[in-house]
């Protein structure tokens, strides 16, 4: 009797071992298979900006900005890119501090906006390269009603302003 319920005992563990470990390695498949992240905006632009001397020459010393040109990518597969900065010397030292606003619109009149903060290092180097963040602030059309934020990439050649680039990696959202 007694081995019989050693035998029984044996045979609870081992089939109990063996459903956990199925069970277990079922469940290390599921985490092993976690969902990969694509962003839902992802907008590359190239344009021409113009620059003028900021009127606050001690706050900001720096630049007023406008730029226009072209975007592709997600969600705007094509459209026309304009801009509006203030990029400042004065505000965080030995950085560039740039804010400004963005507009992506389609040729059917939808559009997206945004607002941006960047930062770079002042260099004795011509080419200067702004990063930070971007926020949906809404738009037109299907944009209405669109929210959502990322990181933003510039590429910026000081002595050549007509050959500007920008990239925009996040998420956006539609709440309306």
């Amino acid at each position: 009797m007694a081995r019989t319920a050693g035998a029984v005992a044996a045979s609870l563990l081992i089939i109990g071992g063996t459903a956990g470990t199925t069970f277990a390695a079922e469940t290390d498949r599921t985490v092993s298979a976690a969902d990969t992240w694509y962003p839902s905006v992802e907008v590359n632009s190239n344009f021409a900006v113009v620059a003028t001397t900021h009127p606050d020459t001690v706050g900001c010393n720096g630049y007023n900005v406008t730029g226009s040109g072209t975007s592709t990518g997600r969600p705007i597969a094509s459209g026309t890119w304009t801009q509006t900065e203030v990029a400042c010397l004065a505000t965080i030292p030995g950085k560039w501090d740039i804010k400004g606003t963005a507009s992506i619109t389609e040729a059917d009149g939808d559009k997206l906006t945004i607002s941006y903060q960047l930062t770079a290092p002042v260099t004795s180097d011509t080419m200067v390269y702004p990063t930070g963040t971007f926020k949906i602030t809404g738009g037109a059309g299907n944009y209405a009603f669109a929210t959502g934020s990322g990181k933003m990439n510039a590429r910026v050649n000081l002595l050549d302003h007509d050959h500007v680039s920008s990239s925009l990696l996040g998420e956006i959202q539609y709440l309306g």
